[in-house]
């Protein structure tokens, strides 16, 4: 039961945070990224959320820089429309995963021009 319940925390968390950053943060560095995942720890006190990004022409590095000096704005404003005891202390890092499958993509399309 605990694990369907913080699974739930961890979607709740991803989809308020993706609106916060789209709705509240005035950062431009913040433009074009998505919260892919949130996973808490056991107790709940930290949260390790990842994003990714689309169309930067900042580096992931100083993204992850930028969100994680705004994480206390993201904490408070995530704790106002949380419905539990305690909000957790978030954590920002960048999640290369959509950037491995766009480069397979583009490997596997070399492939077919190349066969036809």
């Amino acid at each position: 039961m605990a694990g369907r319940k913080q699974a739930h925390l961890n979607e709740v968390i991803r989809q308020k945070l993706g609106q916060l950053l789209h709705r509240e943060a005035n950062d431009p560095r913040f433009q074009g990224v998505t919260v892919t995942s949130v996973k808490l720890s056991p107790d709940s006190a930290n949260a390790r959320v990842e994003f990714s990004m689309f169309g930067q022409k900042h580096s992931p590095q100083d993204v992850a820089a930028s969100l994680n000096k705004a994480a206390g704005f993201f904490s408070r404003a995530l704790g106002r429309t949380l419905d539990s005891r305690r909000t957790p202390r978030l954590s920002f890092h960048y999640d290369p995963g959509f950037d491995y499958a766009h480069e397979m993509d583009l490997l596997l399309k070399s492939t077919r021009e190349k066969d036809a």
